[in-house]
């Protein structure tokens, strides 16, 4: 999910890119703590990057706007504390090359995607400890982590006084809905609330979707590649 540069207020931005800056230094030296030398996973990253770049192309449409699937739960479960340094390298090379959101806003942009990513990792390591087929652990993994983006973006909007754009449009496609118009006209008097319910509803397909793509990926891994995801097995053993 990419904000443009001139939507947020200046606080909001400087808050990003502090909190990333600070993130970005705990992920590598969390690696580091981790897998030592950190030239062993440059591959890795270097694949995920990629992965990334070309996920935010292929938008899911939603109307009146459209959504892009961004991996970020995925990346988290194979590349563990360096998904952070990841999806920071890969919206700089968006927003370099592409105009994708922006060079303000990329602070707050790689937490949007960088703090799911690193939650992903550490459901999918309390998920490893159980029974849970992986299939299920990485489906769940990445449905959290796009809700968390989810919650993120609507409360960067609300305190931020940002309404969404495609808000109005939004009210009209659910109006014809018992359950989901009641709950807008109550929050009608509060844009704010009513903002972060239509974006939640919005990202729900996205939800979905990533989580199936993991589910599939995640098992096909474990068997073509399963020392990418040595660490999980090596959790299970230590149990």
């Amino acid at each position: 999910m990419h904000i443009s540069d001139g939507v947020l207020p200046t606080w909001v931005l400087a808050v990003g890119w502090i909190i990333t800056i600070i993130l970005l230094i705990v992920s590598i030296a969390w690696s580091k703590k981790q897998i030592g030398n950190l030239t062993e996973k440059v591959p890795q990253v270097a694949v995920m990057t990629a992965a990334l770049f070309v996920a935010c192309m292929l938008k899911i449409p939603m109307p009146p706007t459209s959504l892009h699937l961004m991996l970020a739960g995925l990346a988290g479960i194979i590349l563990g504390p360096l998904v952070f340094v990841c999806i920071f390298i890969s919206l700089l090379l968006q927003a370099i090359l592409f105009q994708f959101g922006g060079i303000t806003v990329l602070g707050v942009n790689t937490l949007l995607m960088g703090i799911p990513g690193l939650c992903g990792y550490l459901i999918f390591m309390a998920l490893s400890k159980t029974k849970s087929p992986s299939w299920l652990s990485s489906a769940v993994t990445s449905f959290v982590a796009v809700t968390i983006t989810t919650v993120l973006l609507g409360i960067i909007f609300y305190v931020s006084g940002v309404d969404f754009g495609s808000l109005n449009a939004m009210l009209d496609r659910v109006s014809g809905i018992p359950v989901l118009s009641n709950i807008a006209e109550i929050l009608q008097n509060t844009p704010g609330l009513l903002t972060f319910f239509m974006i939640f509803l919005m990202n729900i397909p996205l939800m979905l979707a990533e989580a199936v793509i993991s589910a599939f990926i995640i098992p096909f891994i474990e068997k073509v590649k399963p020392e990418m995801l040595e660490q999980y097995k090596t959790n299970k053993q230590n149990e």
